[in-house]
């Protein structure tokens, strides 16, 4: 592979590798401005597509799936512009990664429109190409007169068939095209079209594996009490009731509240249960019952209309029967249907993470702060996730399972209620 060393925003990709017979393309998405690279073996392209000489296609996907369809609708999108055989795709869930995989942040419906929609087609329109290409010269005939199917090239005029996995040994030494053809709409064989989710299986007959799934040897339990309100502090705290609790292994202070150690989740909540905590919450001038008496006040006051169809007042007023209810929540619920939670294993020279989470890369950057171990060292697995809502775009669960770890040396779940 060749690179130059500054790379302009481009939405295409610049490798065909042959990695074990396979064909290897890696997708570069666009940055903003110019990304800098101090050599050609420096730039890690930012995801993959690979097809096996047995026909299988392989997506890595960096984004997180929360129940969304990521993780099925961006290898759609290579698929249908490769004319993929679906049933002989797999998907990967990419590790957190500096660059390699782009921007990892999963928020704001930004997965597939902020920057994969074309790169994606173009690697699979791309693949398609050289794949064509590879059976046209095998054949001695024009790629015009050929076209793909379900992993296959056909040749028109003498309907001679080549599965894909037989091309992929002549396709990896061939140039990647610049500007594969893209395909219509009025082409596609996935895209736009109701797809059952690659996962739903697992989900359904519960081999999916969640945050909470995470198990690992010699693993220890845990869960934090924080202060009920943001900026309050630790006056003091009496553990003795909690350390009483069957299963109980330890009670720890971290930077954000104390942590019970135990053998399994229900016996770090009942321990955290019996803390008898005094916190210092002075100073903290606002709080949800403030915040919940000042909307009431809002809502018995004039509206200011943002739109008006019909008369609402009037229909009100001639209605035989009217129900009202109030609903309320606290402030920053979030309310994610799978709990807070991360696993930890550090050890002196690494850190591996397992995590149903937003941002794997920002998770990374906290851990190896934390550490003191640098990025390449620090490993984020990012899980199946139950549920985002923004909530799992910030780390503090994740500095949290990570400082138990260093206090116990051992793996740790942390699970919030």
């Amino acid at each position: 592979m060749t690179m130059i060393a500054k790379l302009h925003r481009r939405d295409f990709i610049k490798l065909g590798a042959a990695a074990g017979g396979s064909l290897l393309l890696a997708v570069y998405f666009p940055t903003r401005g110019r990304v800098e690279m101090a050599s050609d073996t420096d730039w890690q392209p930012s995801a993959f597509l690979r097809v096996d000489p047995d026909g299988t296609v392989t997506v890595w996907v960096g984004r997180t799936d929360m129940g969304q369809g990521v993780r099925t609708a961006l290898p759609m999108i290579v698929a249908d512009e490769l004319d993929a055989d679906w049933q002989r795709v797999q998907v990967v869930q990419a590790d957190a990664d500096p660059g390699k995989y782009g921007r990892m942040m999963t928020v704001g419906s930004t997965s597939i429109r902020r920057d994969a929609w074309m790169p994606l087609r173009q690697a699979g329109a791309a693949a398609r190409q050289m794949l064509v290409a590879a059976a046209a010269a095998r054949w001695g005939v024009s790629a015009a007169s050929c076209r793909t199917e379900e992993s296959t090239v056909i040749h028109r005029d003498s309907n001679r068939r080549a599965a894909y996995g037989d091309l992929v040994g002549e396709a990896a030494r061939l140039p990647v095209p610049d500007d594969p053809r893209l395909k219509q709409p009025s082409e596609f064989r996935l895209i736009g079209r109701d797809i059952p989710q690659l996962d739903t299986p697992h989900k359904v007959t519960g081999k999916a594996a969640f945050g909470m799934d995470i198990r690992r040897p010699g693993m220890v339990f845990a869960t934090v009490v924080h202060c009920p309100v943001f900026g309050g502090s630790l006056r003091s705290v009496d553990d003795q009731a909690a350390r009483q609790v069957p299963g109980v292994r330890d009670v720890v202070r971290i930077s954000r509240g104390i942590a019970v150690i135990a053998d399994g989740t229900w016996a770090a909540f009942t321990g955290a249960d019996a803390l008898q905590i005094t916190w210092d919450e002075s100073g903290f001038t606002l709080n949800s019952d403030d915040i919940s008496a000042s909307m009431s006040r809002l809502m018995s006051s004039d509206a200011m209309v943002a739109r008006q169809v019909g008369d609402a007042d009037a229909a009100l007023r001639s209605s035989t029967q009217r129900i009202e209810a109030t609903y309320s929540a606290p402030y920053l619920a979030h309310a994610t249907m799978e709990p807070m939670n991360c696993t930890a294993d550090v050890r002196p020279n690494r850190c591996e993470i397992w995590v149903p989470t937003q941002n794997p890369q920002g998770d990374q950057r906290i851990a190896a702060g934390l550490t003191g171990l640098p990025m390449e060292k620090v490993t984020v697995h990012v899980t199946l996730t139950g549920c985002g809502w923004g909530r799992r775009s910030t780390g503090e669960f994740v500095e949290e399972a990570v400082e138990i770890s260093q206090k116990v040396g051992a793996p740790v779940q942390l699970v919030w209620t």
